[in-house]
């Protein structure tokens, strides 16, 4: 019997190290949003540099603590470049990074593995005062036409998106909606419940 005591005895603090452990490894960060300020224009020449400037809170809520923590490792910042195609039975946009030349001043960037010339996750650096995570990325065209950018999560600060540019890609099947072509792979979002795109034309 005491045998038995002696071993729980010593096995106990390992079995509480490991819940401990567990218990930390469970500990949930809720980040907040970028929010994203882009060249306020809706018309560009192939000459002109279009900025997108992200920024968003060096904390993130801690649910395990129920507070605000400083975030190590900022979330990355996640957005998709389109150019308007004639409109098909399903989509009126295919995806183009192609058709920019990309200039990073702050922070890194990479394309994402689901579609390449679509999708770009951005990752902030730090700011000296350590109160924010910032990036900002420039796009030079290439190429003329009309496009869209599409935020997963962030938040366009610009008051003016230029949504007007939308009106001329009508979907037949799919009314007042884009239809993003992703390595065709097509997705919709409906116009009336989205402020995650910034439109813009390059003449």
């Amino acid at each position: 019997m005491f045998r038995k005591i002696l071993k729980f005895v010593l096995i106990a603090p390992l079995l509480m190290a490991f819940q401990c452990e567990d218990e930390l490894e469970e500990s949930t960060l809720v980040y907040n949003l970028f929010k994203v300020n882009i060249t306020a224009k809706s018309s560009f020449s192939l000459n002109d540099t279009i900025w997108i400037t992200g920024k968003v809170s060096s904390n993130a809520f801690d649910l395990a603590l129920n507070d605000s923590i400083f975030a190590d490792n900022p979330q990355p910042d996640i957005f998709s470049i389109y150019k308007f195609i004639e409109p098909n039975e399903v989509s009126n946009s295919k995806d183009a990074i192609d058709k920019f030349d990309l200039m990073l001043d702050i922070g890194q960037f990479s394309t994402l593995p689901r579609c390449e010339n679509a999708q770009l996750q951005v990752i902030p650096e730090i700011e000296n005062n350590k109160m924010f995570y910032t990036y900002r990325l420039g796009l030079k065209a290439t190429s003329t036409g009309d496009y869209v950018i599409s935020w997963q999560d962030g938040t366009i600060q610009n008051v003016e998106r230029n949504e007007f540019i939308i009106n001329n890609y009508p979907i037949e099947n799919h009314p007042n909606q884009i239809g993003f072509n992703s390595c065709d792979d097509v997705s919709w979002r409906f116009l009336n419940e989205s402020e995650k795109e910034y439109y813009f034309t390059v003449e």
